[in-house]
């Protein structure tokens, strides 16, 4: 698998390599979004395309009583995604699961809060995964 295929969705040494990269280069990006959205202490929050979890570590600290949840097809993603938030899981405030935007777990409306970082351009039907999001 080529470097760029990677980072769609990370697979073998190279992936783990990939989460650790998109960690490091995707938070500036989503440090400005994060200044562009009100989330409140006990939210309960959905990060799409988890990838390696930055993003979900920092939901669980803008909902320090809330819950997160991180989803991502990425196999690799979600290890490493459950390996930077575990004391999250621990507590049982958040849970990190291996999915498909298109086919997204939950029941309608138990989200306050839904990001999707650096990701929507891997959706292979945008309206469609907008209408599971929705």
């Amino acid at each position: 698998m080529s470097f760029f295929q990677n980072t769609c969705k990370p697979e073998g040494i190279g992936g783990k390599i990939m989460v650790n990269m998109m960690n490091a280069g995707h938070s500036s990006m989503a440090e400005w979004g994060f200044t562009h959205m009100e989330i409140q202490s006990d939210n309960v929050c959905l990060d799409i395309g988890c990838g390696g979890g930055a993003n979900v570590r920092k939901l669980l600290e803008k909902s320090p009583y809330g819950r997160v949840v991180g989803i991502d097809h990425s196999e690799i993603s979600v290890e490493k995604s459950k390996k930077i938030n575990k004391a999250g899981i621990e507590s049982k405030r958040c849970e990190i699961l291996q999915g498909d935007v298109m086919k997204l777990p939950f029941r309608d409306e138990i989200f306050d809060v839904i990001t999707a970082f650096e990701t929507i351009y891997f959706w292979p039907d945008i309206c469609e995964a907008f209408k599971q999001v929705y």
